[in-house]
């Protein structure tokens, strides 16, 4: 499985820089803001994730979302 970032608002493939009605940057920044599944803080933009799915997360829990690549590496310690 491979992570992936999110380039912050106004770089290349991010968000744009001010407020927009784009359904795009909307996505992303909802993505940007959804809470990681491990440490419970946002994913944010240019850190690495992955997109958690249903019965993934290494718990008893069954979850879907997304978790910071170093939350996962902790979890598989």
């Amino acid at each position: 499985m491979a992570s992936g970032t999110l380039a912050a608002p106004g770089e290349k493939y991010g968000p744009c820089k001010e407020a927009c009605k784009h359904k795009d940057c909307a996505a992303i920044r909802a993505m940007a803001e959804s809470l990681c599944l491990g440490c419970e803080k946002p994913i944010g933009y240019s850190t690495a994730f992955y997109k958690i799915q249903v019965g993934d997360w290494p718990t008893d829990r069954t979850l879907s979302g997304y978790a910071h690549e170093i939350c996962t590496e902790e979890v598989k310690k």
